[in-house]
């Protein structure tokens, strides 16, 4: 008996021995495999892979604070969400920007473009005048608010406004920071639009629950977000600026949260005319009527991402999206000063892009960099 058990205990570690060997040579061909893949991985695989550790990472965000100062390798502490509220009746759209802490708002940057008259004393965007300028109505100008603040308050005024647009726009800012997003939405859903204005100090626009409530929506989403990392997140401040750093058939929009000398997060986007594109403002508002051709709307890049990119692709043979090119360009910047900054824009190649800038191929790159140097230094 002993005799059988011990040739049944030879057999049975013999077959053990040679299913061991084929796991072995299995796994030895599969480190091959995956180590000829890694090799093979394209720049365009890295960046998907980045965007999706960076939505994982968000989806934890607000059950851990992150100490790391690292904006491209760690969530951070501060996000950006830009957005453009669309409603039904409206003669300009907002701009907005808000920067939340876990769930708490820590800032809000505010604009509004609008059409006028072209005869008017306002400026127009940046290249109005050149091919940006053809996709517009005749006889009006795009401006922004903002930067035609002193004249923009100097009209209110005299159209019995007590406060200035700059006023205003601090008010519901100010208002908003320091809460919590369902802290300002429930305030939002309990309290009258004239309770809302006497409760917001600064703010005297009937506007102002429209642009608090769009600064919720705002808040809330994840569509066009940006990362990094402040000391003390509550204390960071706003710069914005409108340029131009893609040609004459554009203008941008840049925002700049800082601490100190340093760049905590960057937002940036481009308006541009766009044929039967997704229109930054609704079909049939008065804010449409400024379009010189019915079909051909004034969009954002970002809204109109896929749409943009697919022409980038057959123009120019991009293989990197419009949106996932602006992200690199924000990641960069995150944590740096001006002059960090500005040793990259230094170092642009003969075909406009720069290494140090992991995952952004347009040849205007150096352009962009420049625009948020440009935001700093306001």
């Amino acid at each position: 008996m002993k005799k059988i058990n011990i040739a049944t205990l030879m057999l049975a570690s013999a077959l053990v021995l040679s299913a061991c060997s084929n796991t072995n040579e299995k796994e030895a061909d599969n480190k091959a495999e995956t180590e000829v893949s890694q090799e093979a991985e394209t720049e365009t695989k890295d960046d998907a892979n980045k965007e999706e550790t960076k939505d994982e990472a968000k989806e934890d965000k607000k059950d851990e604070e992150v100490k790391s100062t690292d904006a491209e390798t760690d969530e951070g502490n501060l996000m950006l969400h830009r957005g453009y509220p669309k409603s039904d009746e409206s003669r300009s759209f907002p701009r907005i920007v808000v920067a939340t802490s876990g769930d708490t708002i820590v800032g809000v940057s505010l604009d509004e473009y609008q059409y006028d008259s072209a005869d008017g004393d306002f400026e127009g965007v940046n290249n109005s005048d050149k091919e940006f300028g053809e996709g517009t109505a005749e006889g009006k100008v795009l401006i922004s608010k903002m930067a035609n603040e002193e004249k923009y308050s100097a009209q209110m005024k005299e159209a019995g406004s007590p406060t200035s647009l700059k006023e205003t726009y601090e008010g519901i800012a100010n208002f908003a920071k320091g809460k919590t997003i369902s802290e300002l939405e429930d305030f939002l859903k309990e309290k009258s639009d004239d309770e809302i204005i006497e409760a917001v100090t600064g703010a005297t626009f009937k506007s102002t629950p429209s642009l608090l409530n769009q600064v919720v929506e705002v808040a809330k989403s994840e569509d066009f977000v940006s990362v990094g990392h402040a000391e003390n997140p509550e204390e960071i401040t706003f710069k914005s600026i409108v340029g131009a750093p893609h040609g004459e058939k554009s203008f941008a929009d840049a925002v700049v949260a800082m601490e100190g000398d340093k760049v905590v997060a960057a937002s940036f986007d481009e308006f541009q005319y766009i044929e039967d594109g997704m229109g930054i403002a609704k079909e049939g508002t008065d804010f449409t009527q400024g379009y010189a051709e019915e079909n051909k709307v004034l969009g954002s890049k970002l809204e109109n991402n896929e749409k943009y990119s697919e022409k980038m692709a057959e123009k120019g043979k991009s293989t990197v999206s419009i949106k996932d090119n602006f992200e690199a360009i924000e990641n960069f910047v995150a944590g740096k000063t001006a002059d960090e900054i500005k040793e990259a824009i230094d170092s642009k190649k003969e075909d406009g892009t720069i290494d140090a800038v992991t995952g952004a191929t347009l040849k205007d790159t150096a352009n962009y960099l420049q625009l948020i140097v440009d935001a700093m230094s306001l």
